[in-house]
């Protein structure tokens, strides 16, 4: 697999779990204190919901990467 197509598969399935995890976050109760409590710190629900996904988005990204990169072969450059 080449590397355009590798990043383009990274980025799509990252928006994907981004995506389901923004969905099932406003379904969820067990994070609803938490989530209150973060939006009347920082006082913007955009804000809260933007960081949220976006650093659980981040890390399973990661994850990803790192997989990836152990089941690879290594380069012969």
């Amino acid at each position: 697999m080449g590397r355009a197509a590798t990043l383009v598969g990274i980025w799509i399935l990252g928006y994907a779990i981004g995506f389901i995890g923004y969905v099932a976050l406003a379904e969820t109760n067990a994070l609803a204190f938490m989530f209150a409590a973060l939006v009347r710190i920082f006082g913007n629900y955009q804000i809260v919901a933007a960081g949220m996904v976006g650093l659980a988005t981040s890390f399973l990204a990661l994850v990803i990467v790192i997989a990836w990169s152990y089941w690879s072969s290594p380069s012969k450059v």
